[in-house]
């Protein structure tokens, strides 16, 4: 009799009858729940109020979490918002280095630098940086912070892309100086978006500086190693 009363109630589990007893989370995976909701309200408060506006009551009432539960993670403003950076840099750098590495089977690597670089220099992620640089004139500790994050960042990311350059054909002195008027250039266009937005212009501006590179690397004549024209794969 017990073995049929187990088999119905087994049945009846897997036929919805009966709701299935639910999976308890440890107390780790619970905690780093809420440490990423701490984070992705921490940087919605820079991204809408700056630095100069965050404050850690207004994080924790967007995470929906009480002040002791955000202390206990966070126990400062300057680690909070550190981390928040962080937390939202490493998004950026798996994209970056993804983009990357599909860019070395692509036709148009160039383009795809121009698109990595822009999708960091017009997003939320530069601009609270930029804001971590700025009021870091009065609050050096900040400011280090900011740069360091920055730099943790773009270095992988700028180094994945030498190395699609190189991979490509051009020369290691050229592939350093093209990434960094490159990025230099978008990085400007980005800043410049702050009090004068203007896409179609924006876009209009790389797409010929695609050009003006392609006919630089025309200029320079064919690499021994190239199956086809760099020019047309810029």
């Amino acid at each position: 009799m017990m073995d049929v009363t187990f088999d119905m109630h087994t049945a009846q589990e897997h036929a919805g009858i009966l709701p299935r007893p639910r999976v308890r989370r440890t107390q780790e995976a619970r905690s780093d729940e809420m440490k990423q909701r701490i984070l992705a309200a921490a940087f919605e408060v820079l991204k809408e109020r700056g630095i100069a506006g965050f404050t850690t009551p207004e994080v924790a009432r967007r995470a929906g979490v009480s002040r002791g539960a955000q202390v206990h993670h966070f126990p400062s403003k300057h680690e909070l918002v550190v981390a928040a950076m962080e937390h939202v840099f490493q998004l950026a750098l798996a994209h970056g280095l993804e983009l990357a590495k599909t860019a070395k089977l692509s036709k148009r690597p160039l383009e795809a630098l121009i698109k990595d670089a822009s999708a960091f220099y017009f997003s939320d992620y530069f601009y609270v940086a930029l804001d971590m640089l700025l009021v870091g004139a009065k609050d050096p500790a900040l400011k280090d912070a900011a740069v360091q994050v920055v730099r943790n960042y773009r270095r992988p990311v700028e180094q994945a892309w030498l190395s699609v350059m190189r991979e490509l054909g051009l020369p290691e002195a050229a592939s350093e100086d093209l990434l960094l008027l490159t990025v230099s250039l978008v990085r400007g266009l980005g800043i410049r978006a702050l009090w004068s937005p203007e896409p179609e212009r924006v876009a209009q501006l790389l797409s010929l500086w695609q050009a003006m590179v392609g006919a630089y690397i025309k200029s320079t004549g064919p690499l021994p190693h190239q199956p086809e024209p760099l020019q047309e794969r810029c």
